[in-house]
């Protein structure tokens, strides 16, 4: 599927913890780095549980039964939507969003989604992931999880 005009597709290059100051105390958080085709970087933070889900998926480590996002992905086949991209279109203090793009029996749809959630998804389902020109230009924020 092609991206918007606002949209450059990027892959998944490392996880990696990064030490951040929310609300003044120090943490520890897992930080998803995206890559370009110009080597323009954004680093995403996103939650603990959604990182351990990135990294199961980076190293392609396979378990008997299906976790959190495998069941995702499970569903929306039973319901014959399948994913057909992601676009992480906010990344900021304020607010991080990203889209899942759907194809449905009735027709393309978008639905909101963490950007965390919405990176794991893709590297299961192996689809593509874009990021907006303003996300990618932002380069990412230190105190926002996705």
């Amino acid at each position: 599927m092609t991206a918007g005009a606002n949209e450059v597709e990027v892959e998944v290059v490392d996880l990696f913890e990064q030490e951040v100051t929310l609300h003044g105390e120090q943490h520890r958080i897992p930080v998803v780095l995206l890559r370009d085709a110009a080597t323009r970087e954004v680093h995403v933070p996103v939650g603990s549980c959604e990182g351990l889900a990135i990294r199961i998926a980076i190293d392609g480590q396979v378990f008997p039964r299906p976790l959190t996002h495998d069941l995702a992905l499970r569903l929306l086949e039973k319901m014959s939507a399948h994913l057909q991209r992601v676009v992480i279109d906010r990344l900021s203090p304020e607010e991080s969003r990203a889209l899942l793009h759907l194809e449905t029996q009735t027709g393309s749809l978008a639905v909101e989604s963490r950007p965390g959630d919405a990176v794991a998804l893709a590297l299961r389902a192996d689809v593509p992931l874009f990021v907006t020109e303003d996300v990618l230009a932002g380069g990412g924020t230190q105190d926002t999880l996705g």
